[in-house]
């Protein structure tokens, strides 16, 4: 092993140890941060692995045979990190399932865990070509696969979601989290890549100093704000609001939509509720929070929205507070551009200054210098 490798196992090992404590004893910290936690010690155990083994025969030498296949769970933990951190739910029962990828590694390898000098030989030999040792490698790097098509399809249910359904939706969330996917996926090609296909040692150590950067990174961050990746409003009871069936009363076509005449009148009743009550200032209206103020289902408003007024309701609402910035600044106001963008109903700075440069196509110190 060489003393690049050496270096940046033990600065893993040691910095995975101290954020699971972090993560796992700071009582400001919310329940994905703890999840995250589980996650590092995980990490810094399997950074030690290879330092373990380089020992041969020492104390620790028993413990090899359960850390070398934790990285079975890396995919499944991510992903119910990346869940909980999003909706703010807890786990389910049900989520134990996520750990059988490595309950399938634990038991066709169940004869090294409790033998130290079997553990060193399966690890010190991965040429090994027993049938067990070619299923425990599928399953080993099939799950990262998994577990990667999972991450990308949640993700991108939640960011439509978000964009159909919430008013106060913010994209750098969703960049984070596609960041986050991207160096999960990057990491475990390179992995694939060093095991399979071409042994050279710089592939892995490059796999190793991305997982480091990565996960730690996040984790630091996650301390300092436990909020880091939580989508306000975006919560399994609103996700069973959307999924319910129509009511048999909406007033339907032969082909399964509202008649143009509804959709009008329906359109008609919420921009004037939106901009007669000025419900747009609030930062945390949802689509179904309007529907109720309204009247009609959330069904119908949406249909309403997206096939006769030919936008989402992030953008409907969105038209409203960059309206009143504009007329704001139009008047010549001296407050500051935050406070403007928190009044109108922007619920960050970043999110104002996107969606305002969006729809006038400047940015709001321009507009302002131009009017």
């Amino acid at each position: 092993m060489s003393q690049t490798q050496t270096l940046i196992l033990t600065i893993g090992a040691f910095q995975g140890f101290l954020l699971f404590t972090l993560l796992v004893s700071d009582k400001r910290v919310n329940y994905a941060s703890k999840l995250l936690g589980i996650l590092c010690l995980f990490l810094a155990t399997t950074f030690a692995l290879p330092l373990i083994v380089a020992t041969g025969e020492s104390q620790f030498a028993w413990l090899i045979g359960f850390l070398v296949f934790l990285p079975a769970s890396y995919g499944a933990l991510t992903y119910l990190y990346c869940r909980t951190a999003i909706t703010g739910s807890a786990l389910k029962r049900i989520d134990i399932l996520h750990l059988l990828p490595l309950a399938i590694c634990y038991l066709l390898n169940y004869d090294i865990l409790f033998s130290a000098e079997k553990a060193l030989n399966f690890v010190r030999m991965p040429e090994v070509t027993q049938f067990k040792h070619t299923l425990t490698k599928i399953v080993f790097y099939g799950q990262s696969v998994v577990y990667a098509a999972l991450l990308i399809r949640m993700v991108s249910r939640y960011q439509a979601k978000a964009k159909k359904t919430l008013s106060s939706y913010n994209p750098d969330i969703f960049r984070w989290l596609w960041s986050l996917i991207t160096f999960m996926v990057v990491i475990w090609g390179l992995k694939v890549l060093f095991y399979f296909i071409s042994p050279a040692p710089i592939l892995n150590l490059l796999a190793d100093g991305l997982l480091v950067i990565m996960v730690y990174f996040v984790a630091i961050v996650q301390w300092r704000n436990p909020g880091l990746f939580h989508i306000q409003q975006l919560s399994s009871q609103l996700d069973t609001q959307l999924e319910q069936p129509r009511s048999p009363n909406d007033q339907q076509t032969s082909s399964g939509l509202l008649d143009q005449e509804t959709r009008s009148s329906i359109l008609q009743l919420v921009q004037n509720q939106v901009k007669e009550q000025a419900l747009y200032r609030n930062s945390e209206l949802t689509l179904a929070m309007l529907a109720e103020n309204v009247g009609v289902s959330v069904h119908q408003l949406s249909e309403t929205l997206n096939q006769y007024g030919g936008k989402n309701f992030n953008q409907f609402i969105n038209e409203y507070r960059v309206a009143e910035v504009c007329e704001q600044l139009d008047h010549n106001s001296e407050r500051k551009l935050i406070d403007l963008a928190l009044d109108a109903g922007f619920s960050s700075k970043s999110s104002f200054n996107a969606i305002f440069k969006k729809l006038t196509g400047q940015t709001p110190s321009q507009y302002r210098s131009q009017h």
